[in-house]
């Protein structure tokens, strides 16, 4: 079972790794466009703090010790987390 906090660091760590995904021209073609259609629809690490900060009802209700911890979760994506400016490009060409 997972705590509150773990939760809401996996969606952090996910939309960075889609972000990833999706700007990694090594990959498959078809591999980024499925991270840029599935990041269109995934929450940024500002809606996960926002819904955990509202409701407890998501399951998602936390106590953070200061709005940095959600900052120390996104410091292992190595392009940032996803955040409302992020703009991925639909990707063309490659493999």
């Amino acid at each position: 079972m997972t705590t509150p906090n773990e939760r809401a660091r996996s969606l952090v760590w996910a939309d960075g790794f889609l972000v990833e995904l999706a700007r990694d021209k090594r990959l498959l073609l078809d591999v980024r466009r499925n991270a840029v259609v599935i990041a269109r629809h995934f929450p940024t690490a500002v809606d996960v703090s926002f819904v955990a900060s509202q409701s407890p009802s998501f399951g998602l209700d936390l106590e953070l010790e200061s709005p940095g911890d959600i900052a120390a979760w996104t410091k292992d994506c190595s392009l940032g987390p996803m955040r409302a400016s992020t703009c991925l490009a639909w990707p063309a060409g490659g493999k």
